[in-house]
């Protein structure tokens, strides 16, 4: 099972793939970043998260929409309730 801090790591590295705007912020954001106003995710960028989180930690996400997630602990707190 993964600590929250592994997936932290794993959940900056894909938010580099899927936004390298946010490559000087990496170094900054913690759990309470928000992924709209902090690092100005639209709904494409959601997207592109999603899919790259659901390849690289092996979940599905459900019927989620970018109103589910606020901010990066929110991100975290659902792959974590998925990983087994």
């Amino acid at each position: 099972m993964l600590t929250r801090a592994e997936i932290f790591d794993k959940l900056k590295d894909i938010l580099l793939f899927t936004d390298d705007k946010n490559r000087s912020k990496l170094d900054t954001i913690d759990e309470n970043t928000k992924l709209v106003t902090d690092l100005g995710f639209t709904s494409v960028s959601v997207l592109y998260m999603v899919i790259a989180i659901e390849e690289s930690f092996g979940i599905v996400f459900g019927d989620v929409s970018m109103n589910d997630f606020e901010t990066i602990g929110d991100v975290i707190s659902y792959i974590e309730a998925r990983v087994i």
